[in-house]
């Protein structure tokens, strides 16, 4: 008969024992994950770099350092100013202020309005017109002009002075033109006896045609390169003006009518005497 033997049971304490002794005796040893490897490898590179980087900047600095030991201190603006190089000064330095000086007491050229504005009418022969700002030239009216200043440049011109349209609307002046009056005659006349009472019977004999002017718009003559410096050129009234000028002149336009008001006031329309710089 067949007997049953019970089986011997073993502790879990010395079933553990027993494994762990196996594995003790070196049967078999799990291998170290690849992942483990690699992130060991990246930390060490890491640290590395970082000391490198340190040694690198701790060298420039003190590369800096020692070059900005080298330079001379400077505490103040003193110190700026006195490592600069001198610069002498131009010998020409004190004519030019002696110059400057000169011409501080030299006045500018000056636009003389005239004292008489007085018209003649040949159609009314014995009548006496006053003077005043109305101006008329026609081939049978003059018109006499008579300025007095005392001027501190050698030449003096006349010229017909015409603002733009622009500055003259804006100024509320006007004036009328018919025929030719790029060549309105200026001619000096004898001494007045008086200018005030003068009729085209009594008015001044002519002594001489000092020349012409052009009655166009200045910004006109200006554009127009054949222009350029007619002050100095004929057929301008040039004439010697230093010191006292006491001048009498006849205005006349053979073949043009022309009316306008001749008012001291901005923008300038009319005969004027310019000083000549």
């Amino acid at each position: 008969m067949v007997e049953y033997l019970p089986l011997a049971s073993a502790s879990p304490t010395a079933h553990d024992d027993d494994e762990f002794d196996t594995l003790k005796h070196g049967s078999w040893v799990p291998h170290q994950s690849s992942t483990f490897n690699n992130s060991t490898t990246l930390t060490w590179l890491t640290i590395l770099m970082g000391i490198m980087a340190t040694f690198a900047a701790a060298a420039f600095h003190i590369t800096i350092l020692s070059e900005t030991s080298r330079l001379p201190s400077i505490r103040s603006p003193n110190d700026v100013t006195s490592t600069l190089k001198m610069v002498r000064p131009s010998p020409n330095l004190e004519k030019g202020h002696a110059n400057i000086k000169h011409w501080k007491k030299v006045k500018i050229p000056r636009m003389v309005f005239p004292r008489l504005i007085v018209r003649a009418n040949e159609a009314e022969p014995n009548t006496v017109y006053q003077s005043g700002q109305s101006v008329l030239l026609s081939p049978s009216d003059s018109m006499f002009y008579h300025w007095k200043t005392k001027s501190a440049w050698s030449k003096c011109y006349i010229t017909a002075w015409v603002s733009s349209p622009e500055k003259l609307i804006a100024g509320g002046k006007h004036y009328a033109a018919e025929g030719d009056v790029t060549a309105i005659e200026v001619w000096n006349v004898s001494s007045p006896n008086p200018l005030k009472e003068v009729t085209w019977n009594t008015r001044p004999r002519r002594l001489s045609l000092m020349g012409t002017v052009n009655f166009t718009t200045r910004d006109g003559q200006n554009q127009d390169s054949n222009l350029d410096g007619q002050e100095l050129k004929r057929p301008t009234p040039l004439f010697d003006c230093s010191g006292m000028v006491d001048l009498t002149v006849e205005i006349a336009c053979m073949s043009c009518r022309l009316q306008f008001d001749q008012i001291f006031s901005d923008p300038p329309l009319g005969f004027e005497l310019l000083e000549l710089a």
